[in-house]
């Protein structure tokens, strides 16, 4: 079972849970409302566009979902989770929709200080530290060296970082490295948590 939800094996596996007991269309559609509700907009749409194109070239993420179906991690047709998976890919927001939706993250869990619980401390926690230790794929040790922040790199160009009890950053900035995080948006996280001090490892 793949323990990295930030990867595509990963995230393969959070798409077939969250199918659990859905028709696609649902847990598709669920997944877009509670981002409009962590982001508090109501405007954030799924690309169909870019759905279509994803199950038109996704050929790896077949053959993954496939290979992880023959051992079980994936409960669901395979062609069923895609569906959910390349739909969930195709999210468009924009940096200050995807900041406000990690909201959640910098406050401990909860919507905003004094506000409903989105998820326990303890998952808030986990889900930072995850984001710390895998969120930029091979170079997530590199990002935590140089940034110093919880963050989570997208193919698109997108980071969204998280500084505790301070602040959630989105940047994006579509030109990507070789480890296909954006180079901008690292370069600008960085100079940030320099100017700031936010680095969790900073003294």
């Amino acid at each position: 079972m793949p323990r990295n939800p930030f990867i595509n094996a990963g995230a393969l596996v959070v798409a077939d849970i969250n199918l659990a007991g859905h028709e696609p269309r649902v847990a598709i559609g669920e997944l877009l409302r509670f981002m409009r509700y962590l982001a508090d907009d109501d405007t954030i749409i799924i690309d169909e566009a870019v759905a279509r194109a994803e199950q038109a070239t996704g050929f790896r993420n077949i053959a993954l979902a496939n290979y992880m179906k023959a051992f079980g991690d994936i409960q669901h047709a395979p062609e069923l989770t895609l569906g959910v998976y390349f739909h969930q890919c195709a999210i468009a927001m924009s940096c200050r929709q995807l900041a406000m939706a990690g909201r959640f993250l910098m406050h401990g869990g909860f919507y905003e200080p004094g506000g409903p619980r989105v998820v326990s401390a303890q998952r808030a926690r986990r889900i930072n530290a995850l984001m710390l230790t895998c969120g930029h794929y091979d170079a997530s040790g590199d990002f935590a060296f140089r940034v110093g922040l919880p963050g989570k790199s997208g193919v698109g160009g997108g980071i969204l970082a998280i500084a505790p009890g301070k602040a959630a950053i989105a940047v994006w900035s579509p030109g990507l490295n070789a480890n296909g995080n954006s180079l901008l948006g690292t370069l600008a996280l960085e100079r940030l948590t320099e100017a700031t001090g936010w680095s969790v490892f900073a003294r």
